[in-house]
């Protein structure tokens, strides 16, 4: 299935790696610490923006052209895809949230789909080479991001090693909330479905449902338009062991 991104076509699409561009009014990365070195309003935007539809595979040409994507709109699910083409749920990112663009490995690949409409902010991978060796706070911006993805990576790891679908959906929407974004909520966005989070934990569908109102008759998460709000952390906490 081929990707229908397509990278906008102005000055900041095509632009030298050294050029910058005014902010967009809308930029999180204005409002998440550790991005100055990239995007400030002193020194402008270095990075690139695409735009993806919602269920969009993201685009294979992103690996070895760009080095970091910031998420300034919508939620993307990240996957490992084996040799035999099966995909694994890795980890959610909204708005604020970044990851880094890897190339893969001989045995698997990277690649993932927007759940929802999104906007991606790139940034080539001259840019990042040029930051690292002579940007000191450029360098430091892309350690604590790296940082932030992996943590987010890693309390997803430890939701899907619990030992039951109650214990692994209570771990999830905790990390979700935590880590999603450039700050941490107390709501689980309505754009994240329920097979989202059945894929990133490895349970079926169904059993998400099942967990879910569980949690909401037990007054733990209450269902709101903006999507699942958590009420109870300690309740959450607790399912585990029930």
């Amino acid at each position: 299935m081929k990707s229908k991104a397509i990278l906008v076509d102005s000055p900041s699409s095509h632009r030298h790696p050294s050029r910058r561009q005014p902010l967009c009014p809308d930029c999180p990365a204005v409002r998440n610490d550790g991005l100055s070195g990239l995007v400030s309003l002193e020194r402008g935007c270095s990075l690139q923006w695409v735009a993806l539809a919602a269920r969009q595979p993201l685009p294979t040409r992103w690996p070895g052209t760009y080095a970091l994507a910031l998420v300034r709109r919508g939620i993307v699910v990240r996957q490992r895809i084996d040799g035999n083409g099966q995909a694994t749920a890795i980890d959610v990112v909204g708005p604020g949230g970044a990851f880094v663009v890897e190339e893969g490995h001989p045995e698997s690949t990277t690649g993932g789909y927007a759940a929802t409409e999104a906007m991606v902010c790139l940034c080539p991978e001259p840019v990042a080479a040029d930051g690292l060796a002579n940007d000191g706070e450029t360098a430091r911006d892309l350690w604590k991001l790296a940082k932030r993805s992996l943590e987010r990576v890693e309390r997803i790891a430890d939701a899907r090693s619990r030992a039951t679908a109650k214990g692994r959906v209570a771990a999830l929407l905790g990390a979700v909330a935590d880590t999603l974004g450039g700050r941490p909520t107390e709501v689980v966005p309505a754009g994240i479905q329920q097979r989202d989070l059945a894929a990133l934990i490895a349970v079926r569908h169904e059993s998400v449902c099942r967990v879910l109102r569980t949690f909401v008759d037990r007054g733990w998460v209450r269902r709101e338009p903006e999507g699942i709000r958590l009420l109870d952390r300690k309740g959450l906490a607790s399912a585990g062991n029930r």
